[in-house]
């Protein structure tokens, strides 16, 4: 009899489960990409992150993103504070979604782990970063449905959610996401994403957007994590599209020739 009572939760979930991304979901969520992170960049950005009682935790890492039209890299590396200074991480993502990690820790072999977990977090004391989150969701890795358009914070927003796709089970903290972007600019106004049971793991909510040549671009953002009670400030203190930076920065091969901070051309 077991088999039979597993059928009915199953065909539940069959239906509930949307089928094939729709167009209007793939057009938003590429349109969000080509202005967001289609594009060579160096960012330097700062993070405080606040846990109940906990003393506030800062951070600071400069991440340059190179796009080409078959491999997006992103180099993140720490500033601080001091001793989280000179740890790298080298990010390879491809059209399909795939993508492979190579992190450095100074004084130790290539490849040796700089507390990068399985899911991807860099963990720092009571702080966990999703990477995931750092270098734009990974959103090559759903499929993208249009739910409709609706006003949240008094900004009129297109509401896409995305679900992880098959082949990429387990590879990700967020099996599900609802990414709301303005209707005016395409940016990025409140992202929810949870967890493998559906519960509500982070929010993201953009607290300030600039137009940096010629771009709208979120410079600060409030990251909330209602399961874990943390509260995570983000600030974008520069941001430079089309800089001049050397390819070669993006081999893994190169990772542990890099004592110097790459913000420098």
């Amino acid at each position: 009899m077991k088999p039979r009572r597993l059928l009915i939760p199953c065909i539940c979930l069959a239906m509930a489960s949307p089928a094939l991304a729709d167009e209007r979901g793939d057009e938003l969520i590429a349109a969000y990409l080509d202005q967001a992170a289609r594009k060579n960049a160096r960012v330097t950005v700062q993070v405080k992150h606040v846990k109940g009682s906990q003393p506030p935790i800062l951070l600071a890492f400069t991440w340059l993103r190179r796009v080409q039209a078959k491999l997006t890299s992103h180099f993140i590396r720490m500033e601080a504070p001091e001793s989280e200074q000179g740890k790298l991480l080298l990010v390879h993502e491809r059209p399909d979604g795939s993508s492979d990690f190579v992190a450095y820790r100074p004084q130790s072999a290539l490849r040796k782990k700089v507390r990068i977990s399985g899911a991807r977090h860099y963990k720092y004391k009571s702080l966990r970063i999703s990477v995931q989150e750092l270098i734009g969701g990974e959103l090559a890795k759903y499929t993208h449905h249009f739910l409709g358009s609706r006003e949240i914070g008094g900004v009129l927003c297109h509401v896409v959610e995305n679900r992880l796709k098959p082949e990429f089970t387990g590879k990700s903290d967020f099996p599900r996401s609802i990414l709301a972007l303005s209707a005016d600019s395409m940016t990025m106004v409140q992202w929810e994403l949870y967890d493998r049971t559906n519960r509500l793991t982070r929010k993201i909510v953009a607290t300030e957007t600039k137009v940096v040549e010629g771009t709208p671009t979120v410079t600060q953002a409030q990251i909330s994590s209602p399961q874990r009670g943390s509260q995570l400030q983000w600030t974008v203190q520069s941001i430079e599209f089309d800089p001049a930076f050397e390819p070669d920065l993006f081999r893994k091969e190169s990772l542990q020739r890099q004592t110097t901070s790459p913000t420098s051309n």
